[in-house]
């Protein structure tokens, strides 16, 4: 993969060196050309393009989010779809995904009431951080712009849209209305010491996150007759191809399946290990990834896989 010819010869004309075109091309791939007109910016502040090293790029981000929040966040508002932050890695830098604004979703919930937060239903489209096609995800974004940005600017996975201080995504196989949950995560580090300390009242405000996504993931898949699947705790290791030196913890694993159970018994959903014909479905459709695709091959979809109905 490289940039576009124009793109390209830019880059070589002012002998901008490998490893920092190489990082440039990285963040322009995930987020497209505002990434490279950041870098620019940054490049006026250096005597010589060919001074300019990998570090230089570690903000690019951060700008980005900023920029894209103020473009985005007063159409979200107004119910308005955008494109998205993160791009399919496919299209190599050159088309978003789409952000699709829902409103309002008041969560049902089995046992004590849990506080919702004013703010911005999303769901985005080929908009997960890796590039990954055929991806769809939840997110609630802070209804006050500045606090999305302070979301979107702090340390975290930040896989999803920015402003969310948390999300739920899958894949889907539209043509057979199959839909496969395999994350429900934060995007950003819950709030200790130092860490993330000006978004603490914020992440507060939104620390049910994780059950106001998979509110709007079930509903939205079930009103559109989605076969739905949710990934089993003890397989999100497998799923995300986790490190086996730094294992999952079973605080985790028990906390994702604690959401599911919960939610699932607030919407009146009936939660089902997958049976044989599910797992020949789900084989023959691409919502797995490699590593849970193994698995399930080895081992069966049972063990890994419930459906919920």
């Amino acid at each position: 993969m490289a940039f576009p010819d124009h793109i390209e010869r830019v880059f070589e004309a002012f002998g901008v060196p490998p490893d920092t075109k190489n990082a440039v091309y990285e963040l322009y791939v995930a987020m497209g050309e505002e990434a490279l007109e950041v870098f620019g910016e940054i490049a006026e502040s250096i005597p010589s393009p060919a001074d300019l090293r990998p570090e230089h790029t570690v903000t690019i981000r951060s700008q980005v989010v900023e920029r894209y929040l103020k473009r985005n966040h007063p159409r979200w508002l107004e119910g308005t779809p955008t494109g998205s932050f993160y791009r399919p890695r496919a299209l190599e830098g050159r088309a978003s995904g789409i952000a699709l604004p829902l409103g309002p979703v008041e969560p049902k919930l089995f046992g004590d009431d849990q506080p919702v937060p004013k703010g911005i239903l999303m769901q985005g489209r080929n908009a997960h951080f890796g590039g990954r096609q055929e991806t769809i995800s939840f997110d609630f974004i802070a209804f006050e712009l500045d606090d999305a940005i302070a979301i979107g600017q702090a340390a975290g996975q930040q896989h999803t849209l920015p402003g969310s201080v948390g999300e739920t995504s899958g894949s889907v196989d539209g043509a057979n209305s199959l839909a496969l949950i395999w994350e429900i995560q934060p995007n950003v580090y819950k709030p200790a010491g130092d860490r993330n300390r000006n978004i603490a009242k914020i992440y507060r405000r939104h620390r049910n996150w994780h059950i106001i996504t998979l509110v709007a993931a079930l509903e939205w898949l079930k009103s559109r007759h989605f076969r739905t699947y949710i990934v089993r705790g003890e397989a999100l290791a497998v799923t995300h191809e986790v490190n086996p030196s730094k294992p999952l913890s079973n605080t985790i694993i028990g906390l994702h399946n604690r959401t599911v159970a919960n939610v699932t018994a607030g919407l009146n959903m009936k939660l089902t290990s997958a049976s044989h014909d599910d797992e020949q479905l789900l084989l023959e459709s691409d919502v797995m990834n490699v590593g849970l695709y193994n698995h399930v091959t080895l081992y069966g979809a049972a063990d890994a896989i419930r459906r919920a109905e």
